[in-house]
Order: C-alpha cells, then sequence, then structure tokens
C-alpha cells in the first residue's frame, strides 16, 4: 500500500522499533540488517517531516512525536498482527520438523505415546527428540524443551506441565542397617541418593514450611528411575515422587509426615507469535496428554 507514508511497512518497521526497545531487537524479530532498517526509517521520516527516533546512548528511542505516533497506530498494527497470525494458522500445513529436548523418564511416562500418535496423525512432520536431564537451549521456533529448572531461560515461553509429589524413601535393609529415623536432624545424616547436585532442600509438613536440610549426595544419576532402582538395592536415601513408587516396590517411606518441595515441570519454547502449525499442535497435545495425568500419593506398605 503507497500512500505519503510510503510502504506500508515502513510504518510496521517504526511500529517494531518502539515495541521491541530497540532496533538492533526489533531488527532479529523481523529477520532484516540494522542498518536496511535504519535508511528505511530515515526515509520514513523524511516523508512525514516528523522526527520520530532519536538516539539515546546506542539506541535509537520514540522521540514525544514518535511516542504519539505510535500510540495512534498500535491498535491498527496490533490487529494487523492478529488477523495474519490467525490466516496463517489456520492455513499453514502441518509439516516440517520438530526438535523435542525431554528428560528419559519424561518419555517413558507419557511424551512417548504422544509423539507417536502426532507422528501418526502428521505424516509431513519429522520430529527429533532428544532424551537428556541436561538443558537444550530452545534456539528456534520448532525447538522445545521439558524441565523442572527454569535458570538461563529468561524471555522464553514456559507453560506449566505438572507437579511431581515426593516422599523420602528407603529399601528396608538400609533402614535396619542405619536404624530408627525418627527426627529431620537423623534424615539430613543418612546416605542421599539424588538425580540433581541440590545440596539444600527444602522441606515441608502439608503446606508449612519446616526447614532446609543439608544433604551430601553419596551418589547423583541424572535420571529418577536409576534413583529409584539404586534406593530399592539398599545404596541410601532420596526423595522420590510419588508416582514412581509401587505397592510392589520394596521400599519404605521415612517421616511421611515431610515432605520436599514439589517440582514443577514446564514445556519451555520461543515466542509464539508466527509459530509453525505443527509445533502449535505438539504442544497443545503435549499439554492435554500432560493434565490427564495422576500425581497422587502412593499406597505404601504398610497402609
Amino acid at each position: 500500500m503507497n500512500s505519503i507514508f510510503g510502504n506500508i511497512d515502513d510504518l510496521y518497521l517504526f511500529f517494531c522499533v518502539v515495541e521491541e526497545g530497540s532496533l538492533l531487537a526489533a531488527s532479529k524479530k523481523l529477520h532484516l540488517p540494522p542498518s536496511t532498517m535504519s535508511r528505511r526509517l530515515s526515509a520514513l521520516e523524511s516523508r512525514l517531516n516528523l522526527r520520530l527516533l532519536e538516539k539515546q546512548g546506542r539506541e535509537l528511542v520514540a522521540t514525544q512525536t514518535g511516542k504519539e505516533t505510535f500510540q495512534a497506530i498500535r491498535s491498527g498494527m496490533e490487529n494487523l498482527e492478529s488477523s495474519f497470525t490467525q490466516i496463517m494458522t489456520h492455513s499453514e500445513e502441518v509439516a516440517g520438523s520438530i526438535r523435542l529436548a525431554i528428560p528419559h523418564n519424561f518419555y517413558r511416562a507419557f511424551v512417548g505415546d504422544v509423539v507417536e500418535d502426532f507422528v501418526r496423525q502428521h505424516p509431513r512432520v519429522n520430529v527429533e527428540l532428544a532424551l537428556s536431564q541436561e538443558h537444550s537451549m530452545p534456539e528456534t521456533n520448532r525447538d522445545l524443551l521439558m524441565t523442572f529448572d527454569l535458570t538461563g531461560l529468561d524471555g522464553m515461553v514456559a507453560r506449566p506441565l505438572f507437579r511431581a509429589q515426593h516422599g523420602f524413601f528407603a529399601s528396608p535393609e538400609y533402614l535396619d542397617k542405619v536404624g530408627p529415623i525418627d527426627t529431620l536432624e537423623q534424615l539430613q545424616q543418612l546416605d542421599w541418593l539424588s538425580a540433581d547436585r541440590q545440596r539444600d532442600m527444602p522441606v515441608y509438613q502439608d503446606d508449612e514450611f519446616i526447614q532446609v536440610l543439608q544433604i551430601k549426595p553419596k551418589l547423583v544419576i541424572n535420571d529418577i528411575n536409576a534413583i529409584a532402582g539404586a534406593v530399592v538395592r539398599g545404596l541410601g536415601i532420596a526423595s522420590l515422587p510419588y508416582r514412581h513408587i509401587s505397592k510392589d516396590m520394596k521400599v519404605v517411606q521415612v517421616l511421611p509426615q515431610y515432605h520436599r518441595s514439589d517440582k514443577q515441570a514446564y514445556l519451555v519454547y520461543k515466542e509464539r507469535k508466527y509459530q509453525p502449525r505443527a509445533l502449535t499442535l505438539l504442544v497443545e497435545a503435549l499439554l492435554e496428554a500432560s493434565a490427564m495425568l495422576k500425581y497422587g500419593k502412593p499406597v505404601v506398605q504398610g497402609d
């Protein structure tokens, strides 16, 4: 659309610079060189005979006139973005590649079934799964990460999946060796097995915070199923999710009135705007499957 403003997308460039907070951030969003954007913005200002942006340090910021212009066009630009996003969402072919990084136990719990159903329903989609406890930062809008730890993931979209409730478990053989455990101080001194390197473990009674245990893990394995196996074999005590405990496991819940803080799992990805339809559908499928999971307390031996 040509007018006194020039091409309408030059106005959109200006809109994005103000909305994103800098020329560099807007250029990354729009995948345009900063030099190209700067040239086109200067041309827009010349055509309008208005000063919309000015230097502040190393960044371009809106002048007072620019702020007023931004507010005047904001609603229209957002409506255009929303309309085109809806059109792209409904018309985009469900195809392409998706990369999903998840812990091993997530795959066995529910993700494997969801992904297999997904690729059957969408034969033009390729899914690459990376099974690992380590962070795999989403780098493109086709990357997904499942994690309990949001450290270093600022600026990402983090959708809650489920909360994992924990109890303290050990084998009868191990408890026979160490003797009765009646206090948190005794609990703290045991041989701890852990799926992470955490040393400070907040302990609760119901919803009330009691204290922080200072534990020293004897064995760290970044797989909760491996830790559960080590507990069964009598190597020590661990905080285990209730969903990993079944009646046929030879373990005992220690100090059942206490528990560590629940662990929140998240599905993490880059900003959803203009997200590929294949990724949108997989996100929805994973969230729906997670909502169906049961994470209640187990019926432990002796009940």
